[in-house]
């Protein structure tokens, strides 16, 4: 059975004693503690989810402005392809030119040539068929008679053919 005497009563109130002992100094304390602990952790993870958003952020401006750095350096390389293409261009156009030029050059000196030489070989012409009229006729007529008779001669023959050969 159950003895019921006076250190019952005592112990009882020993015990709620230090209950309100332990209740005032130790789970006070103890559940402060641990508040700030959950609400240290809590901030924490709010911090962490802020810190995420913004290295999300962080992430998406780096991303456009790399877009953005590669299609201003495509513009840059479609320039330069551009300008060197319209620089070849230019310069094949030149090149064409002076050859065109030296080209007409080259035409005009050659018929400079084809002109000089055929009046050099319509001199040499004149002298041979004097000289060979001459002794054929066995005279010599005067200057005046000879250069005429030379004039009609070649006069008689075409421009562009003296005898057989072409000029």
């Amino acid at each position: 059975m159950l003895d019921i005497n006076s250190t019952f009563f005592v112990q009882i109130l020993n015990f709620l004693v230090l209950l309100l002992v332990l209740k005032k100094f130790a789970w006070g304390p103890l559940l402060a503690t641990l508040h700030a602990r959950t609400e240290k952790i809590e901030n924490n993870i709010r911090m962490a989810d802020e810190d995420r958003a913004q290295a999300a952020e962080m992430k998406k401006e780096y991303e456009a402005k790399l877009a953005d750095a590669r299609s201003k350096a495509q513009e840059i390389m479609d320039a330069a392809n551009q300008r060197a293409a319209e620089d070849t261009k230019a310069q094949k156009e030149s090149t064409r030119l002076e050859v065109e030029k030296m080209k007409e050059t080259a035409k005009a000196q050659i018929q400079m040539e084809r002109d000089e030489a055929a009046k050099q070989m319509k001199g040499q012409m004149v002298s041979l068929s004097l000289a060979a009229a001459a002794k054929l006729m066995g005279r010599k007529m005067d200057d005046a008679a000879d250069e005429q008779l030379v004039a009609e001669f070649i006069d008689g023959l075409t421009k562009d053919k003296i005898g057989d050969l072409s000029c």
